[in-house]
């Protein structure tokens, strides 16, 4: 998008939720982005009929898993050099890949908004 002469990229404004002190309180944030995949991100909120703030911050909540569980087994064994160790699952159909992807369509589902 051109304005004065100067090419500028696409600039949203988005809402994240934090928990401080009990209570969620959100954020008011902005990101550049490209103009299309925003576009179409929006459409699938939609489509979905979740909210897209509640969408980006489930799938800022999803990126951030592995550190946050990182974190908490550190404070929970007081170093950083445990070791998980558990049998892995067979789906009783289908692959894993199919698996995972029902449950994160299920999560997304269950989504308010």
């Amino acid at each position: 998008m051109k304005r004065n002469g100067i090419l500028r990229n696409s600039f949203y404004d988005i809402g994240i939720f934090f928990i401080e002190g009990g209570r969620v309180t959100k954020v008011k944030t902005s990101i550049y982005i490209d103009r299309e995949l925003w576009e179409k991100f929006k459409n699938y909120a939609l489509r979905k009929g979740i909210e897209v703030s509640s969408l980006l911050e489930s799938l800022i909540k999803d990126e951030m898993l592995e550190e946050v569980l990182n974190e908490a087994l550190v404070e929970l064994t007081g170093h950083e050099g445990y070791e998980l160790d558990f049998e892995p699952v067979k789906p009783k159909e289908g692959s894993v890949s199919e698996l995972v992807r029902a449950m994160r369509d299920e999560r997304a589902n269950s989504l308010p908004g």
